[in-house]
């Protein structure tokens, strides 16, 4: 039969290794007054009994338990503080003096009291802090709450420690006076534990870093003279720390670890956002100027000294100063945090550019003493911000390629390698590549008029972007990209940097208008800007083309020059018109005053000042749109001559008299001879011209040809532009340069003979003219107050403004490409339509069902047959649909297309 034996458990077998190891310990409580000490004569009130000294071992140890007696009764922590033993008599003194001596009873003495400490502590004083600590504090109650557990804290301490300093100053002149100064300093040591490990750590760290930060904001308000500060051009701004209850953090044991991680936390949250968000580090939008000096120097001159102090206070240490490296810290820290709130806002101040100059500045500053990785959150964070505030469908692509130029130019200031350009314009670059309008846009930007130094002349300011016009007209000839960028004798050339890109290109040859050219394909731009210059010669009244030659000159030092010989043509084409004119028509003047219109008798009158003017003073206001005696006539009717002066007459002018004069103006004629297969495809709609143009035509002609001239001319209507003077019963109205077509419209109103009220039926009848054309010349002059709709659908002649019109309902819709001399893309297209559908039909009868898209896809053969056809797909898809309308093709299933059967 085996015998049980019985095995310790698990459990068990490790408590007692443990305590093996780390035994527990045990505290008595303090002994009585007076112990009786059988077997001697007694003696009373003194312990153990006892005459007579202590000379062997057993009477040394008796001596050890009476000295302990004697301190733990002094160091005994009653409930109520005025139950404790203070008086510090002889017999305390001697046992002080006693235990103190060795160090192994002054360690126990001081556990001894470390554990009657705690054992008070967690019975009187932690129960006070249940009320606050141990949930989630308010920051309004912050305050409050810290400053009731400092005082409950000093209060414990003056209770613990401060009853040892008489202690130690009574033990001073003894032997054992060095050992008592560490006794109290162990036994503070131990109050400061009790104390961090009976309060929520994270907590208090918390709540500590709110009371200080907001000490630390009002007294900066208090203290700032933002006014002050930027009169003198230096930050005055001072700091006052004196006032927090830094001092009593660290006697209550607050001040170590747990209070600086609290202060540091404080100081960083302040320079986040009040130290650098005043007025005196706003960005300098006058200057264009840097902050970060002056904010180096206010950290080094006002915010370092006063945290040095208060570490110092909070630490205990007196003498302590911040060193150079933990000052650089703080100057790094602040320059960090304004650097992030620029980066933060950099997409708006890249948009006020170059009024923002200042804020790259600081930016710019910032990089500089960072590093890489702050250079890679600057990109980032613009990245970011692009993407959600303006690569979108409700911007603009003008408005795009305007802060695209500014991002060009705000980012070489910031790293004029380009290295942080290419990494921010890709996604710009691209999204800009898949607007359909970007190439048009750029295109007639190169060719806007600039009024000024920073307005573009121009209605239609969402088809121009300004920026894009501004560096045109700055932008030198010459020195084009490939031509620098190969240049073997360069001594100044550099490699790329290190930190660049694999599609990084050297930038320092780099202007705004090559990279604007880069954004887009050359061979679409060319076509883009063919079509922009013709429409511009055809319409321009400077005939010395000096804008137009230096763009061409431009386009020719940045591109392929072969592929700008329809440019050239179209130029010496309009050169060639304007010395063609002048031999036909001499007298003819092709200056900017030739379209002026001969002034009327009204006009003349309201030049004539109250006090009079002479006859040659008048007349040189007037000189080169009038005929002297033509202009003298016309004076007569207007003005009284008294002496040598002439001044204005009363009396109305009898409209009779205005309209002799208007028909003593004479009519200019001048045409411009275009080499057809040079020029884009033209407007060629015919329709009938009024019979004084017919005749000038004619004229002009009979003239060509008597020159000896081999050339057929083909006048296009569409493409002429008319000055037109209308007058009615009770005004004068002038319109310049109109497309032909108005004005044949507005002629057959007084030259019908049948009625005085046309419809846009009969109009299109007698004019020959399409029904779009004469749409749009109704709503032209309907708007202009000449005609007014009698009934709906029908129009007539608004003779006086007075006349007694009803109230007419709607207007025809006009067409807003009719303007535009050149054809547009989808005119053009709309045009072949009938050619391309054809292709496709053949192509799907001969070759079975095919798909839009891919290598042998309907647009490929499309591009592939026909030179004529430079669409894609979505062309193809519309030109499908009309054929399935018709009933010519058919769907199959997924995206193949088929003949209809």
């Amino acid at each position: 039969m085996a015998a049980a034996v019985a095995r310790p458990s698990v459990g068990r077998r490790h408590d007692s290794l443990f305590l093996s190891v780390f035994p527990k310990t045990t505290f008595t409580t303090p002994t009585p007054e007076s112990t009786p000490n059988i077997g001697t004569i007694g003696s009373p009130n003194v312990p153990f009994g006892g005459f007579g000294s202590f000379t062997n071992e057993t009477d040394e140890s008796v001596r050890h338990t009476r000295a302990w007696s004697a301190a733990t009764r002094f160091l005994a922590l009653p409930v109520r503080s005025e139950d404790a033993s203070n008086s510090i008599d002889e017999d305390v003194l001697e046992a002080f003096s006693y235990l103190l001596r060795s160090g192994q009873s002054r360690k126990d003495l001081a556990a001894w009291y470390a554990n009657e400490i705690g054992v008070h502590f967690r019975g009187v004083v932690l129960p006070g802090f249940q009320e606050g600590w141990p949930v989630p504090i308010r920051l309004t109650e912050a305050d409050e709450i810290l400053r009731i557990t400092l005082q409950m804290l000093q209060n414990a301490r003056h209770y613990y420690i401060d009853r040892l300093d008489g202690l130690t100053s009574r033990l001073q002149s003894t032997v054992s006076g060095s050992s008592a100064a560490p006794f109290s300093a162990q036994a503070q040591r131990s109050f400061h534990t009790l104390v961090l490990h009976s309060l929520p750590r994270a907590r208090l760290q918390k709540t500590l870093a709110g009371v200080i930060y907001q000490h630390l904001e009002q007294s900066f308000q208090q203290l700032s003279n933002p006014e002050k500060c930027l009169k003198e051009g230096q930050c005055q701004c001072k700091l006052d720390l004196s006032h927090l209850p830094l001092q009593d953090l660290h006697e209550v044991g607050l001040g170590g670890l747990t209070g600086e991680r609290a202060f540091a936390h404080a100081v960083h949250r302040f320079l986040q956002g009040p130290a650098i968000e005043r007025r005196c580090f706003q960005v300098d939008w006058t200057g264009h100027q840097s902050v970060l000096a002056k904010l180096s120097s206010w950290v080094s001159r006002q915010l370092v000294p006063q945290v040095g102090q208060a570490l110092a206070t909070l630490k205990g240490d007196r003498d302590m100063q911040l060193s150079p490296n933990d000052a650089r810290q703080l100057v790094s820290i602040a320059v960090n945090n304004i650097g992030h709130m620029r980066t933060s806002s950099l997409f708006d101040y890249v948009k006020m550019w170059p009024r923002s100059t200042g804020a790259i500045q600081d930016i710019w500053e910032y990089l500089n003493l960072g590093t890489q990785a702050d250079k890679a959150r600057v990109c980032r964070s613009f990245s970011e911000q692009i993407q959600r505030r303006l690569l979108h469908a409700g911007a603009s692509t003008s408005e795009i390629l305007g802060v695209y130029v500014n991002v060009i130019h705000a980012f070489k200031a910031l790293d004029g390698r380009g290295v942080l350009l290419e990494k921010v314009a890709v996604s710009i670059r691209n999204y800009l590549r898949a607007r359909d309008d970007t190439v048009t846009i750029i295109a007639a930007s190169f060719l806007a008029d600039i009024d000024g130094e920073d307005y573009i002349a121009t209605t239609e300011i969402d088809r121009v972007c300004p920026d894009i016009a501004m560096e045109v007209s700055k932008t030198a000839l010459g020195g084009s990209r490939e031509s620098q960028m190969l240049n073997w004798d360069d001594m100044q050339w550099i490699p790329d940097p290190i930190d660049a890109g694999p599609d990084y290109r050297p930038s320092r040859s780099e202007d705004v208008v090559a990279q604007v050219l880069g954004l887009i394909d050359q061979e679409d731009f060319i076509k883009a800007i063919t079509n922009v210059l013709a429409q511009h010669l055809l319409h321009t009244t400077d005939y010395s083309y000096v804008k137009e030659t230096r763009l061409v000159e431009l386009l020719k030092s940045r591109l392929d020059a072969t592929n700008l010989q329809d440019v050239d043509v179209m130029l010496k084409d309009m050169r060639d018109s304007v010395a063609l004119g002048k031999r036909i028509n001499p007298s003819f003047s092709y200056t900017l005053d030739a379209v002026a219109a001969v002034p009327t008798p009204k006009e003349i009158q309201a030049a004539i000042p109250e006090g009079g003017i002479t006859l040659t003073s008048l007349y040189k206001l007037f000189e080169r749109r009038i005929k002297g005696p033509q202009f003298t006539a016309a004076v007569k009717l207007v003005a009284i001559k008294r002496t040598d002066l002439y001044y204005p007459k009363r009396t109305r002018i009898p409209m009779e008299s205005t309209a002799v004069a208007s028909n003593q103006h004479t009519t200019d004629f001048k045409a411009q001879v275009l080499s057809s297969h040079f020029w884009p495809e033209l407007r060629s709609d015919e329709f009938d011209m009024p019979q004084i143009l017919q005749s000038l035509q004619q004229s002009f002609e009979q003239r060509f040809q008597a020159l000896g001239s081999q050339r057929r001319l083909h006048f296009r209507p569409a493409l002429a532009l008319v000055s037109i003077r209308l007058a009615l019963e009770d005004r004068i109205i002038e319109e310049t340069d109109v497309p032909a077509w108005r004005a044949s419209v507005i002629d057959a109103f007084q030259r019908d003979d049948e009625s005085v009220a046309l419809t846009a039926e009969r109009l299109t009848d007698m004019l020959q003219m399409e029904e779009a054309l004469v749409v749009d010349a109704l709503n032209f002059w309907t708007s202009k107050g000449v005609l007014y709709q009698r009934s709906p659908g029908t129009y007539a002649v608004l003779e006086s403004l007075d006349m007694d019109v009803a109230p007419i309902q709607q207007h025809l819709q006009p067409v807003d490409d009719m303007v535009s001399a050149v054809k547009s893309q989808d005119a053009m297209f709309k045009e072949s339509a009938p050619m391309f559908e054809t292709f496709i039909a053949n192509m799907l009868r001969n070759q079975g069902a095919k798909e839009i898209g891919g290598m042998m896809g309907i647009t490929s053969l499309l591009k592939m047959v026909l030179p004529s056809f430079t669409y894609g797909d979505e062309e193809v898809v519309w030109l499908l649909a009309e054929m399935e309308k018709k009933g010519q093709v058919k769907r199959n299933d997924g995206e193949k297309w088929s003949i209809a059967t």
